[in-house]
């Protein structure tokens, strides 16, 4: 669908002669205004003509209430509406700070708003999509079929903030791949990659409470289970030396990979540096070795992380005995092997994180099973000193379904598990 815009369009939407011949402290009579290029803009039929009309007033158009004007024009328009909008509201950002002074600035784009019937907010959040736009043209990506996206696509990169512009590149390959995707097929693989706004917020947890409501790192399709990537960041971040050899013994799907892999989101200043090892007995990546854990590891480490399978709770996800194990003794007893021979496996002064829940039974009557604890004293005699130790919510009062779940633990004034503890132990110095 292509618009032209004559006078009269321009008129109904509050942009008359009289209003170019004002001056309300947002028109500079210094700015360059092409009256030839603005009137062919506004009435530009064909989808071409339009996109190098647009062009060429980003190049020479000078004057913000014009550009603002033709922002607003242009955004009536698909194709090309909402590509062009954000990149003229970019344009006009950098109009603005030619003035200096922030608060003239905010006059100014509050007058500009005015002039065209938007709210600031609305008009900043254009700018956000715009110069995402930027990051893209910089990054020598074609931006062909950006450049025809619905309004929806640069809304959602919008909300990513100052990732905005690693959003709209992302989107841009996937277009180069797939030209028909949709911006709600383009925002879940995004999503499915790098998390939901929420949880691109500060990965690393300031206290030993770690609660991840939308993870960033989410669980792979064809596994069955698997923590959040937030946990093995944060136990990285706060237990792992910056150099050495860091183990994932019980790796699953490879998530402590991911989140070495993208570390420069969470490290900070820490510049870690390790040389990461992936060991599981049914190895399902290329990258994972097969490995019992219930072996010394072929290689000594800094830092080793497991995440068992959870007694009462695994044996329908995992095949091996932890997962399998016919009662509570025997699910210590396998433990106990695994715990010493990763110390065993641990260098002088290297840390073993050990993240593990309790058991609850569904009845009063049915057995509580301390398992971090009991976990505890099976690494305290293995000889390793306890150092430190962080709560992680498992999130199952909001898992779909759990409202039944929940009434009956109530009912029957039984509690369910719903945090996991992280310990972490350490050898000392031979």
């Amino acid at each position: 669908m292509t618009l032209s815009y004559k006078k009269e369009t321009i008129e109904k939407i509050g942009f008359s002669e009289e209003k170019n011949n004002t001056n309300n402290g947002y028109i500079s009579k210094s700015k360059k205004v092409n009256r030839h290029i603005l009137n062919d803009f506004y009435s530009a039929v064909d989808s071409r003509d339009f996109y190098d009309l647009a062009e060429a007033v980003l190049a020479e158009i000078e004057d913000s209430s014009e550009v603002v004007k033709c922002a607003e024009v242009a955004s009536k328009r698909q194709p090309g509406g909402a590509f062009y909008r954000a990149k003229l509201w970019a344009k006009i950002s950098y109009l603005l700070e030619e003035i200096g002074n922030e608060k003239k600035q905010n006059l100014e784009l509050k007058q500009l708003c005015e002039l065209v019937g938007l709210h600031p907010n609305q008009a900043k959040g254009y700018i956000i999509q715009g110069k995402a736009i930027e990051s893209v043209e910089k990054a020598f990506i074609n931006t062909g079929n950006l450049r025809e996206a619905p309004p929806a696509l640069f809304q959602y990169a919008q909300r990513q903030k100052d990732r905005a512009g690693e959003y709209l590149i992302e989107a841009a390959k996937i277009f180069e791949k797939k030209s028909s995707a949709t911006p709600t097929q383009i925002h879940r693989e995004w999503c499915h990659k790098n998390g939901s706004i929420q949880a691109n917020l500060d990965i690393i947890k300031p206290s030993d409470w770690w609660a991840f409501g939308h993870p960033k790192w989410r669980k792979e399709e064809d596994f069955p289970g698997s923590i959040p990537g937030e946990i093995y960041a944060n136990a990285l971040y706060y237990f792992a030396p910056k150099t050495g050899v860091a183990v994932d013994a019980m790796a699953g799907s490879g998530m402590f990979n991911r989140v070495y892999d993208d570390r420069d989101r969470w490290q900070k200043d820490s510049a870690f540096d390790l040389e990461i090892h992936l060991f599981d007995l049914h190895p399902c990546r290329n990258f994972i070795q097969k490995h019992d854990a219930r072996k010394p590891l072929p290689i000594k480490a800094d830092w080793i992380f497991i995440d068992p399978p959870y007694f009462g709770q695994s044996n329908h996800l995992f095949d091996g005995d932890l997962a399998a194990a016919k009662d509570y003794a025997e699910y210590l007893e396998l433990l106990k092997e695994v715990i010493v021979a990763l110390t065993d496996s641990l260098l002088p002064n290297g840390r073993l994180c050990i993240f593990l829940p309790k058991w609850s039974g569904l009845k009063l009557e049915n057995p509580n099973y301390d398992i971090p604890a009991d976990a505890y004293s099976l690494a305290i005699n293995a000889g390793l000193h306890w150092i430190d130790a962080a709560f992680v919510s498992r999130a199952r009062q909001q898992e779909a379904g759990s409202a039944v779940k929940n009434n009956a633990a109530k009912r029957e004034r039984r509690m369910r598990s719903d945090t996991c503890v992280l310990n972490v132990f350490q050898k000392l110095g031979v």
